[in-house]
């Protein structure tokens, strides 16, 4: 008897029937077979082992094998592969969890990506070699009927100059290093553009981090399904899913559908009576002058009609063509399907077909309550396949094809995925991903006995350190992250939700345990249950883990309690209008902006650190934007700043001490607005920064806050002085120069003054290396070269004459002596030709 090995979609009291009957019948382990892999690779390179696994009892292959799971996850359902590494014989092994993989035709029609299934399924393994010489893996497959091990394969792993994986720096911790040690700068922002093209934009100009919501891609979960209501309803800043804890009076057992509702009075009721495919996220690709099979399997219950008696046929439908507004309304649009009536015995099913003609993605399809004077549907399957004739039909099409989405993870977008993840590898660029949604109504829905309830955000946040279903849910989804994406580099870390709670110990021990499982858990290396257990595992692919909050930053509730210690670095958001600091000079002054929130952050998180004799944690402020006080929406006059001014002032505050690194939110004027150098798009800013940040070895652990010393209040004076290795690095700013007095016209006065800096050694002599910050024609190169003679106690004094904008400078060692001249003519902005 051959099992298949494509995930089945079953309802729930089948799927337990058949795996009695399978578990019967079969006892044999999983058979391993056709295994291909490449014989070489370079360090921290991709390593990429596939095969097939075949004679396996899973039911679900996307899921782990687990015999003793949480109650409403039943036992024994799903299949765990690993593949293990070892660089030393076996002395030292490394576990990697595998995947299933679907394989899809790769093209680009209408000028989009074109991924279209080919009915191909493999298993996966990736890894990323930590060092060069050679290394041998085998496969290891576990499911209910029993566990099989492939024998040992040898591959070779040559030198590479990768820096490696970045993590939190040992020596200076408010910083991230890369594995080689070499200071990771991590200028970014939030991504918007995904595209080859917007990696290679952000690699030309120094942007090295950016944040991504993979809970948007809907891989997971059930938040951005493709199926749009029509009403396009919004809870805060979420759609509306449909999604229904549905109960069936026939067996008595409850699952999640798509409810689709029409009431007598109209299109009223909380579930809409339309649910739209092809509305957002990637389109269904199809094949043209080709005819599909359309099936839907559905309960549906108090239909009647017909709402206009000229139109005698109702009930639940499959259409295309017109409006999404009129969709209801017999005669608009094509009707594909029968016309679905009551299933008060059975599910009933919706069967059409359609020729796509010309067209290579599906427009929109309306799964409507046609010509109904009320009516509701319980919608569990959507599927569209290839009629290939003699009743056989191609690869299943539709992305998410079952309503119960918690059970599934979608292929089409994780092989998009897999693009941007290999183009961030491609171009030196990396992921900060959004991995799980707080308002995932699934996982809201789902009590801590495994049974359905009543919408509850503790049941997402978990029963603390316990594993409930949804908990179960959840790591088999981090396994899946880690499997598929954990061997790149290129992740910079897992973030595990967008604005959660910011004062529930469910959310932050949930977080704690995130980082247990990613950092030991998924590599199947035990940490303890408790709290303050910290994974001290060392795997070569494991990445760093945080969250984030809707306000504050709750250092000493969570950033910096020794109950979390799996929390790698703090994350922060705090736009102008939703920061606590409430400043309205921040609206004027986007270096003040910056400067405020890094010094509070690293005061905050630092004080409350050593009062628990814990290392200070990396921040990232991970939303941010220049809005007002008073309206979270960017301010509409940065798009009359032609030279990203507010920009520039932005990225060259962050020399400070504060060490926050800043992700912008909005993209509008970064990515459409002309820069300095007339051109659309603001990236070249980004570039003069990196340049000059790229060399600083700020994770030392010798920097410290300069200290300036200025003899004018017109300038203001940010930097570090490392004064073991006798170096600094300073921005010096004219204070008037801000981006609403640049837009506003107003007249700036040149400010003159000297900066002092102490601590440095007697009597000796110091180069002053100036740097254009506005230098654009060849990036990052200093203009001029002055010496500085320490006085007897150890005071390096510097010049600054007539400054209109601002200058930087990096401060070393240096034999020889000529006077400093103070630099002058710095309002001038060199432009590309």
């Amino acid at each position: 008897m051959k099992t298949s090995m494509h995930l089945k979609k079953l309802r729930p009291s089948l799927m337990v029937a058949i795996l009695g009957l399978l578990l019967g019948q079969l006892s044999a382990a999983p058979v391993i077979s056709q295994v291909q892999f490449p014989s070489q690779v370079g360090k921290y390179s991709k390593f990429e082992v596939t095969f097939q696994i075949g004679s396996s009892v899973a039911q679900n292959v996307q899921w782990p094998y687990d015999a003793s799971p949480p109650a409403g996850v039943p036992a024994g359902t799903g299949i765990s592969v690993d593949v293990l590494f070892s660089p030393d014989n076996w002395t030292t092994t490394y576990a990697q969890p595998a995947f299933y993989y679907q394989q899809f035709l790769d093209e680009t029609r209408d000028g989009k990506p074109w991924f279209y299934p080919t009915g191909g399924f493999s298993w996966n393994g990736r890894f990323s070699p930590n060092k060069a010489g050679t290394w041998q893996f085998k496969i290891r497959a576990q499911d209910a009927g029993g566990s099989s091990e492939s024998g040992p394969q040898t591959f070779a792993v040559t030198e590479s100059p990768h820096p490696g994986f970045v993590r939190v720096s040992s020596r200076d911790s408010r910083y991230f290093e890369h594995d080689d040690g070499s200071h990771f700068v991590g200028l970014g922002y939030q991504a918007s553009n995904l595209t080859e093209t917007g990696f290679r934009t952000m690699q030309q100009n120094g942007i090295q981090l950016v944040r991504m919501w993979w809970t948007a891609d809907s891989i997971f979960g059930s938040q951005w399904n493709p199926y749009v209501e029509s009403r396009n309803s919004y809870l805060g800043y979420l759609p509306r899913t449909g999604l229904f804890a549905f109960t069936d009076n026939l067996t008595g057992q409850t699952s999640i559908k798509m409810r689709i509702d029409y009431e007598p009075a109209g299109n009223t009721d909380w579930f809409d009576g339309c649910r739209t495919l092809g509305v957002w996220g990637t389109p269904v690709e199809v094949k043209p002058n080709t005819d599909y099979r359309i099936k839907v399997t559905y309960r549906g219950f108090n239909i009647t009609g017909p709402r206009n008696a000229a139109y005698p046929k109702y009930g639940f439908v499959v259409k295309t063509g017109g409006q999404v507004n009129t969709s209801f309304e017999a005669g608009s649009g094509t009707v594909l399907t029968n016309h679905g009536l009551d299933t008060p015995t059975s599910w009933g099913t919706l069967d059409g077909s359609w020729n796509s003609g010309g067209y290579n993605f599906l427009p929109y399809f309306f799964f409507v309550m046609e010509n109904v004077t009320s009516g509701e549907v319980y919608v569990d399957t959507i599927s569209m396949r290839e009629d290939l004739g003699g009743g056989n039909y191609g690869p299943e099409i539709v992305h998410k094809p079952s309503m119960e989405h918690q059970n599934y993870f979608q292929q089409h977008s994780s092989y998009l995925i897999d693009k941007v993840v290999m183009w961030a590898e491609q171009y030196g660029v990396y992921l900060k991903p959004v991995i799980l949604e707080k308002a995932e109504k699934i996982m809201r829905k789902i009590g801590f006995d495994g049974s359905f309830a009543g919408d509850n955000d503790a049941f997402f946040y978990g029963d603390y350190r316990n594993v409930t279903k949804v908990r179960w849910l959840q790591q088999a989804w981090w396994r899946y992250l880690q499997a598929r994406w954990g061997y790149s580099p290129n992740i910079h870390s897992w973030e595990l939700c967008n604005e959660g709670d910011p004062v529930s110990d469910r959310h932050f021990t949930m977080t704690d345990e995130m980082g247990k499982f990613f950092h030991s858990r998924v590599f199947g290396v035990p940490v303890g249950n408790g709290d303050g257990a910290k994974a001290a595992y060392s795997h070569p692919n494991a990445h760093m883990v945080t969250t984030s909050f809707w306000h504050s930053l709750p250092s000493d509730l969570f950033w910096a309690n020794t109950r979390f210690p799996n929390v790698d670095y703090a994350d922060v958001h705090a736009y102008i209008s939703t920061g606590w600091q409430h400043n309205p000079a921040h609206e004027t002054d986007a270096a003040l902006y910056h400067l405020d929130y890094s010094a509070d952050c690293r005061s905050n998180l630092d004080y409350f650190s050593a009062q628990r004799s814990l290392k200070t944690k990396p921040v990232i402020r991970g939303e941010a934007g220049i809005d007002r006080v008073t309206a979270q929406i960017e301010n509409p006059d940065l798009a009359r700043d032609v030279q990203g001014t507010w920009l520039h002032n932005y990225l060259w505050a962050g020399l400070d001490p504060g060490a926050l690194h800043e992700l912008y939110w909005w993209p509008n004027n970064r990515e459409n607005q002309p820069g300095p150098d007339g051109q659309r798009g603001l990236h070249e800013i980004y570039r003069t920064c990196f340049d000059f940040l790229r060399t600083l070895p700020v994770n030392n652990g010798h920097y410290q806050d300069l200290q300036a010393g200025s003899s004018s209040q017109a300038l203001r004076v940010v930097g570090q002085k490392d004064l073991v290795n006798g170096n600094a690095h300073l921005w010096i700013q004219n204070k008037q120069h801000t981006w609403r007095n640049v837009i506003d016209n107003v007249s700036i006065s040149p400010a003159s003054g000297t900066i002092t800096l102490d601590g440095f050694s007697a009597n000796s002599d110091y180069k002053v290396e100036w740097w254009n910050t506005y230098q654009l024609i060849v990036p990052g190169v200093s203009f001029r070269t002055d010496v500085v003679t320490a006085s007897s106690t150890g005071m390096l004094t510097i010049p600054v004459a007539a400054l209109v904008t601002d200058v930087a400078a990096k401060v070393v060692k240096a034999n020889g002596s000529t006077p400093p001249t103070a630099p002058t003519g710095l309002s001038v902005t060199d432009i590309k030709p």
